[in-house]
């Protein structure tokens, strides 16, 4: 099981540089509290989401999520330079909401490190542009967007658990998130993908099969107490790849272009604790 996971690791940060990017399943953030006692809030802010949780008892907490995404390459229909970063489609647009409860757990006598497991539920939806909009646009702006627009709705489950260390003045932490995610209402514009009726065939069974998706995540934040620098490293990759076939039969490898594989997240998390003032 451990090598399958590897090798499908290693094979997301392939797609991540080789595809052409038109992602209409961008994770979100994980959510990484590291809580250690009744009544902390912590929360945290990124350009992209917006995360709180909250322990409701010494051992129970409950979180919140909020993911948006502002495609600003969508918006100028006169651009014609190249829209696929690495890591991104910088035409996607979209998000989610999720909310979650959990387990954690302080471990050791200095009570530094911690175990937490959450399990939850997300919905959301993510549109783009497929790729023929560049070759029919030239920079001319001649062009009704909407017509190339490729869409979808979707819910997810999800668990996650994390293992990390709690400190005054830094926290790291390593998530495995299992997403199990259900899409539906997949829709394409009249010339998205115009001349390729197998691309058009492939985007509409996305909604084939429940997806898994493996979300491991890197988590540091440093500063002092209450406030911290957040950084988050995060892969994305589906396990059951054998949902997914073209018309002979065959695994089609290229349809994992439709999910982002990497995210790379930076903003601030706020820690509100009484274990701050203990010695």
């Amino acid at each position: 099981m451990k090598s399958s996971i590897y090798a499908a690791l290693l094979c997301t940060a392939a797609i991540a540089v080789s595809s052409c990017n038109k992602r209409i399943y961008v994770p979100n953030q994980v959510n990484v509290p590291l809580l250690k006692e009744k009544y902390e809030f912590k929360g945290s802010i990124t350009p992209t989401n917006l995360q709180g949780a909250f322990a409701i008892t010494d051992n129970i907490g409950i979180m919140a999520n909020g993911q948006y995404l502002w495609g600003w390459n969508y918006a100028d229909p006169t651009n014609s330079y190249d829209d696929d970063g690495v890591f991104k489609d910088n035409n996607t647009r979209g998000g989610m909401v999720e909310g979650a409860i959990g387990f954690f757990k302080p471990i050791g006598p200095n009570k530094k490190t911690v175990f937490d497991v959450y399990a939850g539920y997300g919905s959301g939806h993510f549109k783009t542009l497929s790729g023929d909009y560049r070759s029919d646009n030239n920079g001319t702006g001649n062009i009704n967007l909407n017509d190339y627009v490729i869409k979808n709705r979707f819910s997810k489950v999800f668990i996650q658990p994390s293992f990390g260390l709690a400190h005054r003045v830094v926290e790291t932490a390593f998530s495995s998130r299992f997403s199990f995610v259900n899409f539906y209402n997949s829709s394409i514009g009249a010339k998205a993908f115009e001349n390729n009726e197998a691309e058009q065939t492939k985007f509409m069974r996305i909604h084939d099969k429940t997806v898994v998706f493996y979300e491991p995540a890197f988590t540091v934040r440093v500063g002092f107490k209450y406030v911290k620098f957040q950084a988050q490293l995060q892969f994305s990759t589906p396990l059951n790849n054998n949902s997914f076939y073209d018309n002979s039969g065959s695994y089609d490898k290229n349809f994992n272009e439709y999910f982002q594989p990497v995210n790379f997240n930076m903003g601030v998390a706020i820690d509100l604790a009484q274990w701050y003032n203990r010695r």
